[in-house]
């Protein structure tokens, strides 16, 4: 009987048990070693998503990386001349591990961006 009682006691436990998504979360860092802090996400969470926008004129540049759970995440990308931002999803546990690529290619096209820029400009001026 008592081995009965524990298999029930065993199997009532088991049930009981959800599955919860593990994501990377921060909240406007500039730096994606800030972003590494792992949390048990709710129930019903089925993204990992991080955010990373970054601006930048000349020498000065701007980078804020954002990540969180999310129940309806939608990747986004947008590109301009002095600035970026995307939004990367992924569904496995602390699948959101770096926002850095992101930056590193965001800073190459704005780079490259205020090279044209500044050609151009110097074109129209002489």
């Amino acid at each position: 009987m008592a081995a009965c009682t524990t298999l029930l006691l065993l199997a009532a436990l088991c049930m009981g048990t959800v599955y919860s998504l593990t994501c990377y979360t921060c909240t406007s860092q500039s730096s994606n070693s800030n972003c590494q802090s792992a949390t048990n996400c709710t129930t019903g969470t089925t993204s990992c998503m991080t955010s990373v926008s970054s601006a930048g004129i000349g020498s000065l540049s701007i980078t804020s990386i954002t990540k969180t759970c999310s129940t309806a995440c939608v990747a986004t990308g947008f590109n301009a001349v002095v600035g970026s931002s995307s939004v990367t999803c992924c569904s496995t546990d602390l699948c959101n591990t770096s926002g850095a690529s992101s930056i590193r290619s965001t800073n190459s096209i704005l780079a490259a961006a205020l090279g044209v820029s500044a050609v151009l400009l110097r074109s129209f001026s002489q």
